[in-house]
């Protein structure tokens, strides 16, 4: 793409979207966020941590929209902003990163930053599969082993819990099933990778956001297939799937068109589930998964809000899910010990 084009200036627009260009709305979600799986865990979240992890969503938000805007693939003002301003945004970064590294090497315990860089190492190998799912000779069969690491991920259920209240979990893969059949079956150009690509992404999101608590009860199978932060992970994921099908009204794309029929199910499938499994879990636990249940009956709220500018119902969409770890924590878990 040509530098001309990435310095292209943003048009104005009103002070709020600064929030989602310089990417805010995500560190204020997972900032949220980790004090509610902290008081959920009984663990307690140093300041020093809550920063780090701040500086990390942001680096990794503002270096995914940096790789769309300089490969073309990314078309929202997001992309345009970060792309049109990588003059003094890249620096900032590289700057920001070295500090949060010695920051966090200095202050951090080492078993909470042995899983942060885990974890730091899991978001780079994201990375390389979104670049490698843009490659035409490999796209088609790393679509299918990367679907079927996450279908795995989703049906690793808890021996704890009745298998009834678990049945999101195969409602969500029938459905990715379902999209993935089509698209491949009709040789869609390109393969069907968005809903693969957006669930990763949310799972990593939300072990990224919930490993710091986790990591100082070294709670490891919790972290990484616990209904709660699995659950979170689906609200992450559709939170970022909803704003790309408002952002892509194009009736041309059968992805798009299939994916927004499906998008209720899938918030049905997750709010239902989160229901459910709070009708089981504990007093620590169930504020969290009515949380996510509010966030999903908000999103559908929105996903039919089609008279709404779609940057508003983005950030309404975290604003959404601000509220409810605020909820969570200041009400739902108000009269714990």
């Amino acid at each position: 793409m040509p530098d001309s084009a990435l310095r292209s200036p943003v048009p104005h627009r009103a002070w709020w979207r600064w929030i989602q260009w310089l990417a805010l709305d995500a560190v204020a979600v997972a900032v949220a966020w980790v004090y509610v799986f902290g008081r959920m865990t009984g663990a307690r979240v140093f300041p020093v941590e809550v920063v780090c992890l701040g500086m990390a969503v942001w680096l990794v938000y503002m270096g995914d929209r940096l790789m769309d805007a300089r490969t073309g693939n990314g078309a929202a003002e997001r992309h345009q902003f970060a792309g049109g301003n990588v003059q003094w945004l890249l620096p900032l970064m590289i700057g920001m990163a070295a500090g949060a590294l010695w920051w966090a090497l200095h202050t951090i315990g080492w078993i909470t930053l042995r899983a942060a860089l885990w974890v730091g190492w899991a978001v780079g190998m994201y990375f390389g599969i979104v670049v490698a799912s843009r490659w035409r000779p490999v796209s088609q069969v790393l679509l299918l082993g990367v679907s079927g690491l996450v279908v795995i991920g989703l049906l690793q259920g808890e021996s704890a819990t009745s298998p009834g209240v678990q049945l999101w979990r195969a409602v969500v893969v029938g459905i990715m099933a379902t999209v993935l059949y089509v698209g491949l079956r009709y040789q869609y150009d390109p393969p069907p990778w968005v809903l693969t690509k957006k669930w990763l992404g949310g799972y990593l999101f939300a072990v990224g956001v919930a490993v710091v608590p986790f990591s100082h009860l070294e709670n490891w199978p919790e972290l990484l297939h616990g209904t709660p932060v699995m659950l979170f992970g689906s609200i992450c994921t559709l939170n970022s799937l909803g704003i790309r099908l408002w952002e892509s009204e194009d009736p041309a794309d059968p992805e798009m068109v299939m994916l927004r029929r499906l998008y209720p199910w899938l918030l049905t499938a997750v709010a239902g589930g989160a229901l459910a499994q709070a009708w089981e879990a504990d007093q620590w636990t169930r504020p969290v998964l009515l949380g996510v249940a509010g966030c999903a009956a908000g999103f559908g709220l929105l996903h039919g809000l089609r008279s709404w500018p779609v940057a508003g119902r983005a950030l309404a969409a975290d604003g959404m899910m601000v509220a409810a770890a605020l909820l969570v924590r200041w009400i739902g878990m108000r009269g714990l010990p």
